[in-house]
């Protein structure tokens, strides 16, 4: 076969090769002209060209083979691994490496739910210990497997070995070893082979997903245990413990035989919202129970009816939340008063209230997770919230690009007003001596400009190690306006080591002076305040300025940290010193003192609200001359679909005092006034301030259950599922209905939507992912009909998980280790035989193509060229020959002897041929001119001196120079030179008809040789 070592992707291409001898032969017809060797060279270039053209064509391709292998360990660190078993997966790494052969290499996965590269593919093992644990409550043995089939290097045999118990919660390991057996990869496996013979576990403790008011409910506690034993059973009732026990006691003895064991536990229910249960399981015998995170159960019900009311508010404004609450009271409204930060914010918490009110109370006081978690509980689970204004409320209190803002009808910032104070806010960074930074300098200042409105000043300085003043402004102090041009320039910011704060602060003084329409004017420096401090006379300047500075010390534990002189300057100037040693602290820090320069936004003053939409639900049966003055307010604008009933008429616009709106599921309403012993003194007196709070109140609140469906929920196998049976009053199932709505888990921030689809007659059903360990809730629409006559409501429910499933099992899973293997012919392995998984044994070995189409291409273009060259150029060897030789001598500088006397005597024969032929043809000219003169070579005397001799001399010297001719003693003409005028003489070819006939030939050669008699014939004959 030609070309043996080549595959082919299409061999039909190759037939045309069978064209070459045909090639061969018109080419010898064309190319008849040139020499053999010319015609030789260019005949086999061009049948090169079509064999590499069908090469091409067919899709050539080299394989080539390798005996080199690449094993991937792929190792369990989850916790259901034994402890200690993460040192000897180790020695049984170590142990295989001995087997490893030269150029074979070696890889390490370790997983628990997440995947991590502990080394990879290299000649040697190199790790000495397994990283931590990353999700160690679940356990990822497919997302393993695809992770090491993707890690291999191209082009070597290959190998996974799989160190592990087996026991998978997180996706289905054998469909991944299909991928294997289909890619001719087999996977060795390693048992962890364990089983806990003395183990209690609190398999489920179900309750009613909802319940009545007033109603008991039953509560089944299951407890499997492996070995007889006793104990003590515990239940939480939202965080306090049930008096279960014999006189009153939280706890009571169980007697648990082997197997599961069912416990009931009854439970009465006073209040409506969420109720949450946890059973605590204790043995009497520590020995008797090997695994201490699966004795715990959890679950909750939910209460339907009217929720109550949770008040959050701050120390200061206590009084003020308290009036609010008895004026609810006094409408038959449940509202607990709490101070921010006493308590966690969670989903499952806020289940138990309809509405929750913000009460003057201040962003950084609400954590990050918080906000969005009272987001959430609007949008996703149909709460309602409602802000009440005051001096640390709305823009003014630091609410501003936070979750709640995007969920009020207001929005915090002003845009329509003309005249409004402004305030100014100067930052200076030196946060680079702490671990990250910049990170941590960068997340402050975005917090801090955030808090501004967008018609406030803001300016950024940081020591640069440029060294030009101007250099030092990060941002220079400028109107804030849509922050995203300063947010982005805040994420390059690079902080250097200040030596002195002097230069720094100066520059932020004298931008802050220059802004006179700042109404408010804030420093805030961030340092360790190691570099020089300020001078006298620029802190005194700042203080006849108006320039509040605040001062935040970071660095602790780092060295020593000058407090006395951040003290001095905050002091001094009427700001404040935080000292920190939490960075997360620094963000909460940073937009409490950025709220200073918001105080522009506080508005105090008596006015008369005005009531602008009378039928509004949340003002019905008031009348615009009975509401009573406020005395301030805090300034906000509308959003375009908020419904406004109360406002502030002024001549810039119209303020809000009372807005409101439905989003997603729930509902807000914000009152821009508040603090009821200040503002709102007058309100406390009138007679309708109770009505008109319990109105609002109750618009908001989130509505209760319209009808009562069959609601069930369970988590099985890592996957929760929820049912719905829908039945009317005559126990007919409803068909058709749209059931939405969201899934709230237990670390996601962020709802995600649940669909629930029709499975039976009146049967909803919908299943959503549960791995996680803690509350799953659930907040379902429904709607039944269509148009004006639907039916609307909501469901809530929710299922807990009490602990991972990795604290479920109590044995290995050694029959899905062994289909493994089985699936992709690996084999098991145990520590003794550990090298064999570097054994070529049952690994197939790569091929790889190499296409060399590209090589073809680029051979046929020179082939080409060559072809023309050789059919277009003639070379003569030996006078390349000579050439060749004369530019070697020319670059030595030197010729040889024999080679300059050759050259010259070849000159001087040229140029007598040159002479001889020109005198031949002189004399030919003369003798052929009839009636010539004296000068004609005919007449008798031409020609001739007074001597009768020729005029030239004696016969031997026609060849020698004339007397009056030109001197040829010019060397370089004597040796055949050419001078600047010569010019090459060029004879036109003479154009002869071409002869038709013989007898047309015959003829011309006759008159030629006629023309020729007469011409030699003397002129005396001719007379």
């Amino acid at each position: 076969m030609i070309l043996a070592f080549l595959n082919f992707e299409v061999p039909g291409y190759l037939a045309l090769l069978a064209a070459l001898p045909l090639l061969i032969v018109l080419s010898f017809r064309s190319l008849s002209g040139l020499g053999p060797v010319r015609r030789i060279i260019a005949l086999a270039a061009r049948c090169i060209v079509v064999v590499c053209m069908c090469l091409a064509l067919a899709g050539a391709h080299r394989v080539r083979t390798t005996d080199e292998a690449a094993v991937i360990f792929v190792v369990d660190r989850s916790s259901s691994i034994p402890r200690g078993q993460g040192a000897r997966s180790l020695a049984f790494l170590q142990e295989a490496e001995k087997g490893r052969r030269p150029g074979d290499r070696v890889a390490v996965i370790s997983f628990d739910g997440k995947s991590a590269v502990e080394q990879l593919p290299m000649s040697v093992l190199a790790i000495e210990r397994l990283t931590e644990s990353v999700r160690p409550d679940e356990t990822n043995l497919a997302g393993a497997l695809r992770m090491a089939l993707a890690l291999f290097p191209p082009g070597v045999m290959r190998r996974v070995v799989l160190i592990s118990d087996g026991n998978e919660n997180v996706g289905d390991a054998l469909a991944d070893a299909d991928q294997y057996r289909a890619a001719g990869v087999p996977i060795d496996v390693v048992p962890v082979r364990y089983a806990h013979r003395n183990e209690i576990i609190v398999e489920r403790l179900s309750a009613p997903p909802t319940a009545a008011s007033d109603e008991t409910v039953s509560l089944q506690c299951v407890i499997r245990s492996e070995q007889p034993a006793t104990g003590r059973l515990k239940i939480k009732h939202n965080d306090e413990f049930l008096p279960i026990g014999p006189g009153g006691s939280t706890e009571f003895g169980v007697a648990l035989d082997a197997g599961p064991n069912r416990i009931p536990i009854s439970v009465p229910l006073r209040a409506a919202g969420a109720h949450r249960f946890e059973a605590i399981f204790e043995p009497d015998d520590a020995a008797q129970d090997t695994i201490a995170e699966n004795n715990t159960g959890r679950a909750f019900t939910v209460v339907s009816g009217p929720g109550r009311v949770l008040i959050l508010t701050t120390q200061d404004d206590l009084r003020s939340a308290r009036l609010l609450a008895a004026a609810l009271a006094r409408e038959q409204l449940v509202a607990d008063v709490e101070i921010v930060g006493s308590a966690t914010i969670d989903q499952v918490r806020l289940i138990e209230y309809s509405l929750v009110v913000l009460s003057n109370v201040p962003a950084p006081l609400v954590r990050e997770e918080e906000r969005q978690t009272l987001a959430t509980y609007v949008r996703d689970l149909g709460g309602g919230l409602l802000m009440i204004g005051g001096d640390q409320a709305f823009g003014a209190g630091g609410w501003m690009d936070t979750p709640i803002e995007e969920v009020m009808p207001v929005s915090f910032d002003i845009k329509s007003k003309k005249q409004i104070p402004k305030g100014a806010l100067v930052l200076v960074m030196h946060a680079c001596e702490i671990p990250e930074g910049n990170y941590w300098g960068e997340r402050v200042a975005v917090a801090a400009v955030k808090t501004l409105s967008s018609r406030d000043l803001v300016g950024v300085l940081s020591w640069q190690w440029g060294g030009a003043a101007a250099q030092n402004w990060v941002v220079p102090l400028q109107v804030v306006g849509s922050k995203n041009a300063i947010i982005q320039a805040l994420t390059r910011m690079q902080m250097g080591d200040m030596p002195s704060l002097e230069n720094v602060v100066t520059q932020g003084v004298d931008a802050l002076e220059q802004r006179r329409d700042a109404a408010v004017k804030h420093m805030i420096i961030i340092s360790d305040f190691d570099p020089d401090g300020p001078s006298d006379v620029t802190i005194a300047r700042m203080k006849k300025l108006g320039i509040s500075c605040s001062t935040v010390a970071i660095g602790y534990g780092a060295h020593w940290i000058d407090e006395p002189k951040a003290r001095h300057i905050a002091t001094t100037t009427g700001g404040k010193f935080y000292n920190t040693k939490n960075y997360a602290e620094l963000p909460q820090i940073f937009i409490k003192e950025s709220m200073i320069v918001r105080r522009t936004l506080v508005q105090d003053g008596t006015f008369a609200p005005r009531l602008v939409n009378p039928i509004s639900p949340t003002v019905q049966g008031l009348s615009a001359n009975d509401i009573p003055a406020l005395h301030g307010y805090v300034l906000t604008t509308p959003k375009p679909l908020a419904d406004v009933p109360l406002i502030r008429r002024t001549e810039d616009s119209d303020d809000p005092i009372l807005a409101q709106w439905q989003v997603g599921l729930g509902k807000t309403v914000a009152f821009t006034s508040g603090m009821w012993d200040r503002w709102g003194a007058d309100w406390t007196q009138w007679t309708k301030f109770s009505k008109l709070w319990a109105q609002i109140a109750r618009w908001a609140s989130r509505q209760s259950e319209a009808a009562a469906f069959g609601v069930t929920s369970t988590v099985s196998g890592g996957r929760g599922r929820i049912r719905v049976d829908a039945l009317d009053a005559d126990a007919a199932a409803i068909n058709f209905m749209t059931i939405e709505g969201a899934l709230l888990n237990p670390s996601a921030p962020q709802a995600t939507p649940l669909r629930l689809t029709q499975t039976g007659p009146g049967r909803y059903e919908a299943e959503f992912d549960a791995r996680e360990a803690g509350n799953y809730i659930l907040n379902l629409a429904y709607r039944m009909g269509s148009g004006e006559d639907a039916r609307r409501g909501t469901l809530q429910t929710g299922v807990s998980v009490a602990y991972s499933a990795e604290h479920r099992d109590l044995s290995s899973n050694v029959p899905l280790m062994d289909a493994i293997a089985k699936r992709t012919g690996g084999r098991e392995l145990t520590t003794a035989d550990a090298r064999a998984a570097f054994s070529l044994d049952g690994l197939a070995r790569p091929t790889a193509r190499q296409p060399i189409w590209e090589d073809l291409v680029r051979l046929m273009l020179l082939l080409f060229l060559i072809d023309v060259a050789v059919r277009r150029i003639a070379i003569n060897p030996l006078e390349l020959l000579r050439r060749l030789r004369r530019f070697i001598a020319e670059i030595g500088g030197r010729r040889t002897p024999a080679e300059a006397s050759a050259t010259v005597l070849s000159t001087l024969k040229g140029s007598r041929e040159e002479a001889r032929a020109a005198r031949t043809a002189a004399g030919r000219d003369a003798a052929g001119q009839p009636g010539a003169g004296r000068d004609s070579p005919g007449s008798p005397g031409a020609g001739r001196d007074a001597s009768g001799q020729p005029e030239g001399g004696s016969p031997s010297a026609r060849f020698e120079a004339r007397a009056d001719a030109k001197s040829s003693a010019d060397l370089a003409r004597a040796l055949g030179g050419a001078s600047e005028t010569d010019q090459p003489v060029v004879a036109k070819p003479t154009r002869k008809p071409t002869a038709t006939n013989e007898a047309d030939y015959t003829s011309r050669l006759l008159k030629a040789k006629k023309r020729a008699q007469d011409e030699m014939k003397p002129e005396d004959e001719s007379k």
